[in-house]
């Protein structure tokens, strides 16, 4: 009886490596993008929490947010350092991994308030729990309520709170932001002039879109165009952007306007 070979000659193993191959070459790219599809939910996920952290400490402050920053003395009246809104709204969080982006890469590094070797440059220490960069507050009560004077602002007051954001995605290490800063440079950052790439977003959507939460505390994703609106319209700074230059009682502020004046074509 004639026993047949059973083993694969090399032409067939080289096809099946190159099946293989191919399969690779088709699903990999597949599971990337799933792996960043999901990180982007988990950072939309992180900031909706967040958002609704603020509004536990509005609930408990009548309706007053925190300030952007707040000085911490020493007993002997010097500056010991600062606690930032994340810290201030913190006790309502409390979770560090939420002001964590997954994505964003600058929220490796700390922010400003947070990174006890940038503070210790200015004579101080960090006085808060250590929270990452990435997340930004757009306090600007002047701003909305039209008036030099105001230095808090209410929920209620804000015009428009499901259209008006209060946090904005970027990559600088400060925790507050405003339209009034550019995509060209990051002069703003004490530790990283230049980032090399643009400050502003979380990195996400080929840089042509940012999570932002809102004054109502819902959180969305936003493409930059859409942030800046059109002529005639209140924009989501809070803003209309061809009424600058005689905007209510602050006179001409058309310089607030940076960072619709200035986003590269590569974004829009």
């Amino acid at each position: 009886m004639n026993r047949r070979n059973t083993a694969f000659t090399l032409i067939e193993l080289l096809v099946v490596i190159a099946i293989i191959a191919i399969l690779a070459a088709i699903l990999f790219p597949v599971f990337a993008q799933a792996k960043a599809a999901a990180k982007t939910t988990q950072a939309l996920s992180s900031m909706k929490q967040i958002g609704t952290g603020i509004q536990l400490y509005l609930g408990d402050s009548d309706d007053v947010y925190m300030p952007r920053r707040v000085a911490v003395n020493n007993p002997n009246g010097s500056l010991k350092g600062e606690l930032s809104w994340k810290q201030l709204a913190y006790p309502y969080i409390k979770n560090q991994a939420l002001f964590t982006d997954p994505v964003n890469p600058k929220s490796k590094l700390p922010d400003d308030a947070s990174d006890p070797l940038l503070r210790a440059s200015w004579g101080q220490e960090v006085v808060g729990p250590v929270l990452a960069r990435g997340y930004a507050f757009f306090d600007a009560p002047w701003l909305l309520s039209k008036s030099w004077g105001a230095t808090t602002i209410t929920q209620t007051a804000v015009e428009n709170v499901a259209g008006t954001l209060a946090i904005a995605e970027h990559k600088r290490a400060w925790v507050d932001t405003g339209p009034w800063l550019d995509w060209n440079r990051d002069d703003w950052d004490p530790i990283t002039t230049t980032i090399g790439d643009y400050p502003w977003g979380g990195k996400k959507w080929d840089e042509k879109a940012m999570i932002l939460i809102f004054h109502d505390s819902h959180a969305k994703r936003a493409a930059h165009t859409a942030i800046c609106g059109k002529n005639d319209e209140q924009n989501m700074w809070g803003y209309t952007r061809n009424q600058l230059s005689n905007f209510g009682g602050l006179g001409d502020v058309t310089w607030v306007d940076t960072y619709c004046a200035t986003m590269p074509a590569a974004v829009k």
